[in-house]
């Protein structure tokens, strides 16, 4: 039984631990930049691939005002959440983007509200990876 729990131990430590260590914390579950100078109203929607909602929170962002969301703690092991999910974002109920991904503990999707380098569209998607 000792053999048993010392391996698990080690098992837990070589697959949760030590990427930890090496990476460092996991990122946030988002992070939306308003680079307008105006307020912004943006609807966040999160489905899983099975459609089930995981959040649905509306922000409203001064200008130059950044907000991050954290992960929920299924999110925060290597390898136990293994779908994709959906964001729908939708800005002073008029615009709306979707975006697609598979949720790790170090991968943020990030949205940038009227970015300079968006030109012509008021809501900007991309996704960086530790």
């Amino acid at each position: 039984m000792l053999g048993i729990s010392l391996l698990l131990l080690v098992l837990m430590s070589l697959f949760v631990v030590v990427p930890y260590l090496i990476v460092g914390p996991p990122t946030p579950l988002f992070s939306v930049r308003n680079h307008d100078v105006g307020v912004h109203e943006l609807r966040v929607e999160i489905h899983d691939s099975k459609n089930n909602s995981v959040l649905d929170k509306t922000y409203e962002l001064s200008a130059g005002e950044e907000v991050y969301h954290p992960k929920p703690f299924r999110f925060l092991i290597p390898g136990f959440e293994m779908a994709d999910y959906t964001f729908k974002f939708t800005l002073d109920n008029r615009f709306t983007e979707t975006y697609s991904t598979n949720i790790q503990p170090w991968n943020t999707v990030e949205v940038e509200l009227y970015s300079d380098y968006a030109e012509g569209r008021p809501i900007f998607i991309g996704e960086i990876t530790v």
